[in-house]
């Protein structure tokens, strides 16, 4: 009976790795998710369509290597619930509609985690995890009860360190570029000590995304909206790993690609508004 039971599990979660469908990869991607490798922190430039689709394929081709795979994202823990509840739903217009009620969705800075391409990333993390293929979803930005003289970026990587990972598991998060950077970020009269730099040397690797030009949804000095960036030289797709001991990152993951702006899921927030406070940079 037990190696009937085996069998039955074996097809169960084969039919459901098919039923994810194919997780393509920039060449060179699978040295992400080697065995020395427990914490994969993806930085991106918020507001494109291409990068939270190339980091849904990360994090499924990591997860079909064998590796425990858990996700982090840059939301606020205070958003668990929500997430959680999506995560188990059928996905549908409802489930859909309750994942939208959110804060970040609504508010006046629309920086790309509440765009079309979040959106489509939570659901394919929803049949990733329902697949069997990922353990769960970590909103591991700082909530409400932020403790005082604590910054923003320690609380993250507090919050990544935090999750019991198991002997071969792998955290996966993506956050904006600045919290990923390896080593502290210099800035007039401060000094930010990113998410990336307060983790575990030995057993991280910070990637930031390459792109070959195009828009993202961001937040500039003249408002919120589509805003051209990136290098305008093509670069082919792959895994670029960085020989400088400077760099703020271990390695560069080329998509090979212009990028376009996700616009923000909520039609209502789409109008390109003039900023009346400062800029956030880096988040």
């Amino acid at each position: 009976m037990g190696k009937v039971r085996m069998l039955m599990a074996a097809a169960l979660a084969l039919a459901a790795a098919s039923a994810v469908g194919p997780c393509p990869v920039p060449p060179g991607a699978e040295a992400l998710w080697r065995p020395s490798i427990r914490y994969l922190l993806i930085g991106e430039i918020h507001g494109t369509a291409e990068t939270p689709a190339a980091f849904a394929d990360l994090v499924c081709a990591a997860a079909r290597s064998g590796r425990p795979v858990t996700v982090a994202v840059e939301y606020s823990s205070d958003d668990q619930p929500v997430v959680d509840a999506f995560l188990a739903s059928n996905g549908d217009a409802e489930a859909r509609a309750a994942l939208l009620t959110l804060p970040i969705w609504h508010d006046t800075w629309q920086d790309g985690r509440s765009s079309t391409a979040f959106l489509a990333l939570f659901e394919r993390l929803r049949v990733l995890k329902q697949a069997g293929l990922i353990r769960g979803v970590v909103c591991s930005d700082v909530g409400k009860d932020k403790p005082r003289g604590i910054a923003r970026d320690a609380i993250m990587a507090r919050n990544w360190r935090a999750v019991p990972l198991g002997p071969d598991g792998l955290l996966i998060a993506l956050a904006g570029n600045v919290h990923m950077m390896r080593k502290p970020v210099e800035r007039p009269g401060m000094t930010i000590h990113t998410a990336g730099s307060l983790m575990p040397r030995g057993a991280t690797m910070t990637v930031d995304v390459g792109y070959n030009g195009g828009t993202s949804w961001t937040c500039e000095q003249d408002g919120c909206g589509s805003h051209s960036g990136g290098r305008a030289e093509a670069a082919k797709p792959g895994l670029v790993p960085t020989a400088d001991p400077d760099a703020r990152f271990d390695a560069v993951l080329e998509l090979g690609t212009p990028v376009h702006a996700a616009l923000p899921a909520l039609p209502e927030r789409r109008m390109f508004k003039p900023m009346t406070g400062p800029v956030r940079i880096g988040e």
